[in-house]
């Protein structure tokens, strides 16, 4: 624990929980996109492929997150109260 009150531990493991969400997310929307694909539904088909661009975008903007949290937490200084 940070000696601000903030768990580094519990910090990383939300951050994987949501790219963990983005990534099955995207596999739904990839499973569903050849179902439509298979009945010819162009609209619904674009709509899910940018639902997939949005969610790689998505997990990109997560990459390196351990790294991140490990640099913030050597970063942090002590808390003074004044």
């Amino acid at each position: 624990m940070h000696d601000v009150g903030m768990n580094m531990s519990q910090l990383a493991m939300s951050v994987k929980q949501i790219d963990d969400t983005i990534a099955l997310a995207h596999d739904w929307s990839h499973e569903l996109l050849h179902a439509t694909e298979a009945f010819d539904m162009e609209r619904i088909g674009a709509k899910l492929r940018d639902t997939m661009e949005a969610l790689d975008e998505a997990r990109q903007a997560l990459a390196g997150y351990e790294e991140a949290i490990e640099a913030d937490h050597n970063s942090v200084g002590t808390v003074k109260l004044v």
